[in-house]
C-alpha cells in the first residue's frame, strides 16, 4: 500500500570536525557516546541512505523508490534522473572541514572512472552544486577574493618564493596568474611557511581587519601548522545569520568554519581538499577542477523570492529545489515530484484528502512520493522543503 506520507529515519555521521551537542540540544537527535555528530543524511546516496518506516514495517528509501520511480519520483525526474537526484543534509560544525572544492559533471564521471584501484579521489560519478541555510550564525569562506585583495593580503607577509607569482597576479590578473599563485602557494617551502606563520599569528590584528582575524584564529585553534591557514587571505569570509542562504557551483574553492546549516546538493559525495586536512591533497586534480574566478560576496548570498508564510531560492541547477516554510496553516500544497520536508523548528502537519495525516517535530523529517498530489501544510515554526 502506497503513503502521502514517510517518515525518515536518518543516517548520522560522526565526523572530527563534528559538534557533540548541536544535534542532540536542537533536534534531540540522541549522542548516547557523546561522538562529533558532524552530519545527518536524508536521501539515497550509498554513503548514507535513509529508512521509511510504515505500518508494514521498514525498507530503505532506495528501496521503496526503486519499487515504482514513476510513483515516487514522478516520470519527468524518474526519466531525467533515474533516482532522487539529490542529498539534504544538516551540518554541524565544531570546527572548520576541509578547504574542498567539487568536480563538474563531467569531471566526476571521468575520474571516477580513470581511478580504477587507485587510491580514490571521488566517491561516486555525480556533480556536486550546494546550497547552505543558515540554522545558527554560520562561519564561511567561499569563493576567490579579487586579485588586488590577495596580492594585499600576502604582500603584507613578505613571504620571498611568492613574490615570483604574486607580482604577475597584480599586473595582469585572470585565471592563469591566479591558478599560478595558488599552486605556489600550496607547495610553499616548509621553513617559509614556518616564518608566514609566526608573522601571521604575531601581527594578524594589526595587519588585517577584525572579521579576517576571527577566521584565522579560529583556523589556528585547530590546524596550526596547516597550509589552509592562508586561506581567509584569499577566500571570501563571511557569517550567514539565521535564515541566509549562500550557493556554491562546482569549481568553487571553499570550507565552512563553525555553525549548524541545511545543506542540499546533488547526490554526490565527491570532496577534492585543499588544506585543514590529515587527508591526501591531489593538487593536480584539485586543481583541474577548481575555477580560479574571483567572485563577490554580494555573488555567494541568495535573496530568496518572498511569498505569504514561504521563501523561494532561485537554485541554478535542475537537481533539486530548496523552500522555507514558517508560521502558515493549512497552506495548499502540490507535489510532482519526490519531495524531502524537514521540520527546522517547532511542528508541522501533513494533511492529504484521502485522511492520511503525519506530525513531525524540531528534527524530524518525511518523504512525500510524486503521487501525493495535492495536501496541506501547517507549520508552527520553520520547515525547510527539497524537491526537483
Amino acid at each position: 500500500m502506497s503513503h502521502c506520507f514517510y517518515p525518515l529515519v536518518n543516517v548520522v555521521k560522526n565526523y572530527a570536525w563534528g559538534s557533540r551537542s548541536a544535534l542532540n540540544a536542537r533536534f534531540h537527535i540522541p549522542n548516547p557516546d557523546n561522538q562529533p555528530q558532524a552530519e545527518l543524511w536524508m536521501g539515497v546516496h550509498p554513503a548514507g541512505i535513509s529508512q521509511i518506516i510504515c505500518e508494514e514495517g521498514s525498507c530503505s528509501l532506495a528501496e521503496l523508490i526503486a519499487g515504482d520511480k514513476t510513483a515516487m519520483l514522478g516520470s519527468r525526474v524518474a526519466g531525467q534522473f533515474g533516482d532522487l537526484p539529490y542529498l539534504l543534509k544538516i551540518l554541524a560544525a565544531e570546527r572548520a572541514l576541509s578547504i574542498q572544492v567539487h568536480p563538474q559533471k563531467a569531471q566526476a564521471q571521468a575520474g571516477f572512472h580513470r581511478q580504477q584501484n587507485n587510491p580514490p579521489d571521488y566517491n561516486d560519478d555525480n556533480h556536486k552544486p550546494e546550497l547552505v541555510y543558515a540554522i545558527t550564525p554560520f562561519m564561511a569562506m567561499n569563493g576567490f577574493r579579487q586579485p588586488a585583495e590577495i596580492v594585499r593580503n600576502f604582500k603584507k607577509l613578505g613571504i620571498a618564493s611568492l613574490e615570483a607569482t604574486l607580482n604577475p597576479l597584480a599586473l595582469h590578473p585572470c585565471t592563469e596568474t591566479m591558478q599560478a599563485f595558488f599552486v605556489s602557494l600550496m607547495q610553499l617551502p616548509q621553513d617559509e611557511k614556518q616564518k608566514a606563520f609566526t608573522r601571521l599569528f604575531d601581527e594578524v590584528e594589526s595587519l588585517y581587519d577584525a572579521n579576517l582575524a576571527s577566521f584565522i584564529f579560529r583556523l589556528r585553534q585547530h590546524y596550526p601548522d596547516d597550509i589552509g591557514l592562508f586561506a581567509p587571505l584569499f577566500l571570501n569570509c563571511l557569517t550567514l545569520q539565521p535564515g541566509e542562504a549562500m550557493f556554491l557551483s562546482p569549481g568553487t574553492l571553499h570550507a565552512y568554519v563553525q555553525g549548524v546549516a541545511v545543506e542540499v546538493m546533488a547526490s554526490s559525495d565527491n570532496v577534492l581538499r585543499a588544506g585543514l586536512t590529515d587527508k591526501n591533497i591531489n593538487l593536480a586534480e584539485l586543481v583541474a577542477c577548481t575555477v580560479f574566478e574571483p567572485i563577490s560576496e554580494e555573488q555567494l548570498r541568495m535573496a530568496p523570492a518572498k511569498h505569504a508564510g514561504w521563501q523561494q531560492y532561485d537554485v541554478p541547477v535542475e537537481d533539486f529545489c530548496f523552500d522555507v516554510y514558517s508560521h502558515v496553516n493549512n497552506l495548499a500544497m502540490q507535489t510532482t515530484s519526490a519531495e524531502i520536508v524537514f521540520v527546522i523548528d517547532g511542528q508541522a502537519a501533513l494533511h492529504h484528502a484521502s485522511g492520511e495525516v503525519l506530525t513531525l517535530n524540531a528534527g524530524q523529517a518525511a518523504f512525500i512520493p510524486a503521487l501525493t498530489r495535492d495536501w496541506t501544510l501547517s507549520v508552527s515554526g520553520a520547515l525547510c522543503r527539497v524537491y526537483v
